[in-house]
C-alpha cells in the first residue's frame, strides 16, 4: 500500500494569502491609476472651461458696450424724428436698427464635458448645477438673438430695401422716415437691445459665480 502524504495546510494557507494579497494590491493599484486619471481629466476640463469663461466674459463686455452705444443712437434717432431733423441725419441713426452685435459663447469644452458623461468627474454638486445653469443662460441668449434676427429679416430689412437706395444710402421715400411705422421699428429695436444688455449682464454674473466655484475646485485638487 502507498504511503499517505500529510497535507501541508500551513503552506497552502500561506500561498492562498499571498494570492489574495497580490490580487488586492493589483485592484488597489488599478483604482489608484483610475482615480489619478479621473483627477487629471477633471483638472484639464475645469482649466479649459475656466479659460473659455474668461473669453466669454470679455466678449460679453464688448457686446454690452456695443449695444449700449446702439441704444444711445436709437434714442437719438427718435429725437431727430420728433423734431423733423434733416433726412440724412435721421437715416444715419435709423440704419442702426439693422446693426447687431450678438454674443457667441466659447462653450465647446463645457458641451463636451456633458456629452461625454464626464460631468460626474466634478466633485461639487453646486459646481455641476451652476455649470448647467450657465448653459441654460447661453441657450436663452441664443434664442433671444435668433428671434430678434428673424424679426429683422421678416420686417425691417425688406422695408429698408424699398425705402432706401443702399448703393448711395439715400432715402427714396423721405416722408416714411418721419412716420409712425419707422418710429415703431426704432422703439421695438430699442426695447430688444435693452433686453439683450440685461441678459448679457445676467450672464456675466453667472460667469463670475461659476468661475469662483471652479477656482475652488482647482484649489482643492492641488
Amino acid at each position: 500500500m502507498g504511503i499517505k502524504k500529510e497535507v501541508d495546510w500551513v503552506n497552502y494557507f500561506i500561498e492562498l494569502m499571498i494570492v489574495i494579497i497580490g490580487i488586492s494590491i493589483a485592484f488597489w493599484l488599478n483604482n489608484v491609476a483610475i482615480n489619478t486619471k479621473n483627477e487629471q481629466e477633471k483638472i484639464s476640463y475645469l482649466t479649459d472651461i475656466r479659460h473659455d469663461l474668461k473669453t466669454d466674459s470679455l466678449r460679453l463686455s464688448g457686446n454690452i458696450r456695443n449695444n449700449e452705444a446702439k441704444s444711445e443712437k436709437l434714442s437719438n434717432a427718435l429725437e431727430l424724428i420728433d423734431r423733423t431733423a434733416p433726412i440724412d441725419s435721421v437715416l444715419e441713426k435709423i440704419i442702426e436698427i439693422g446693426n447687431y452685435d450678438f454674443f457667441t459663447p466659447d462653450n465647446f469644452t463645457l458641451i463636451s464635458l456633458l456629452q461625454s458623461g464626464d460631468l460626474k468627474l466634478i466633485d461639487s454638486d453646486k459646481t455641476k448645477k451652476e455649470l448647467l445653469r450657465l448653459l441654460k443662460v447661453y441657450d436663452s441668449i441664443d434664442n433671444m438673438q435668433k428671434n430678434f434676427l428673424q424679426a429683422l429679416d421678416d420686417n425691417y430689412f425688406p422695408m429698408l430695401l424699398t425705402k432706401v437706395d443702399m448703393t448711395k444710402l439715400k432715402a427714396i421715400d423721405s416722408k416714411f422716415f418721419y412716420g409712425v411705422e419707422i418710429k415703431n421699428y426704432c422703439g421695438f429695436t430699442l426695447n430688444e437691445t435693452s433686453q439683450h444688455i440685461r441678459t448679457y449682464k445676467y450672464a456675466q454674473k453667472q460667469l463670475v459665480k461659476v468661475t469662483d466655484l471652479i477656482d475652488n475646485e482647482l484649489s482643492m485638487s492641488k
